[in-house]
């Protein structure tokens, strides 16, 4: 079965999963970024999910894509990012999800998440918007090789020279450097 949503609040009923699973398809997905500062969508989200409820534990595959605009932390100019990411999900039922939890906990060679759904309701928005966020960098960086801001002037180095006055600043500890310790 193969379903596309257009624009409503993304969320499947366990209930609704045929014996085949579902195979859905999500555009338009941007307003997963809407809140989320620092962080815009520069062009279409979208989303694909596989869904096989296996005795009440939904296996869920899923892939996100997206180009986002993010603000580099050196310079401040925003930069494109694009974002391509699969995952997997194993989905359980609110009572059995402590229990799934220590279980799957032990199975060192598998990289599983393990989360829990309540009143047979999964919502794949909040899926696709941490995926998005762990796709993110943890240091936003225009290029490996931004030279950020003067700190004194707040010109952008990766544009030009810096005008303000070079070498070490005047500050409470610059008597400092010409102290001679003697040895005794």
């Amino acid at each position: 079965m193969n379903k596309t949503n257009l624009g409503k609040k993304i969320h499947i009923f366990t209930e609704d999963i045929p014996d085949e699973g579902l195979n859905l398809s999500f555009e338009n997905l941007e307003r997963v970024l809407t809140d989320m500062e620092g962080c815009r969508p520069l062009g279409p989200v979208s989303g694909q999910l596989s869904i096989q409820n296996v005795g009440g534990r939904i296996h869920l595959h899923g892939k996100v894509v997206a180009r986002v605009g993010l603000c580099c932390d050196r310079c401040l100019e925003e930069y494109t990012q694009d974002i391509s990411t699969s995952f997997f999900y194993l989905l359980c039922p609110r009572p059995d999800f402590d229990q799934e939890v220590s279980r799957e906990m032990a199975l060192d060679e598998e990289d599983v998440e393990v989360y829990w759904y309540e009143d047979g309701e999964i919502y794949c928005e909040d899926i696709f918007r941490e995926q998005i966020l762990l796709a993110l960098p943890f240091r936003n960086l225009c290029s490996e090789g931004c030279k950020g801001l003067c700190p004194d002037c707040g010109a952008d180095l990766n544009k030009q020279e810096c005008t303000c006055k070079q070498g070490a600043p005047d500050g409470p500890f610059t008597v400092l450097k010409n102290l001679q310790i003697s040895g005794g």
